[in-house]
């Protein structure tokens, strides 16, 4: 296993960027009209990409969202490579990379019926700041 950092034109971040898209607008059925695809108005900072005998498993991508906040984005395992704790090392090199820039809390959004995803969230110490129907925002603390 190698997690490599990227930018979002690398063709691995964009094919996984891609899949991941898919399978949000295809999880939230008619909700999906409030889906908003991969583009680069995102200004994603930085992005990682997971690999797996020389193939891309996974990805995760980070911006900052303020002076002392970063946000984790975009965290993404194509199904053949879920349950393998594959997320948590994709975490680990954001909450790295945001405390060597400074940042001491993370965030991130999402929708509580993303049950795999809050639950890789909660186990990793990220808790539910603010909840809106089905829509969350979820911090860490990483000072």
């Amino acid at each position: 296993m190698e997690i490599v950092s990227m930018k979002a034109v690398d063709e691995n971040a964009a094919e996984l960027f891609s899949l991941h898209d898919d399978h949000m607008i295809g999880f939230l059925g008619e909700d999906s009209i409030y889906y908003t695809r991969y583009s680069d108005n995102e200004n994603l900072e930085n992005i990682w990409v997971l690999f797996i005998d020389g193939v891309s498993a996974g990805c995760i991508a980070y911006r900052r969202r303020s002076d002392d906040t970063g946000e984790v984005k975009r965290l993404f395992i194509k199904e053949e490579y879920r349950g393998k704790g594959l997320s948590g090392r994709l975490l680990e090199a954001v909450e790295n990379y945001a405390r060597e820039q400074g940042c001491i809390k993370l965030f991130l959004d999402t929708r509580i019926t993303l049950e795999p995803a809050v639950s890789v969230y909660y186990s990793f110490g990220f808790e539910i700041v603010f909840r809106q129907d089905l829509y969350i925002q979820m911090e860490k603390k990483i000072w």
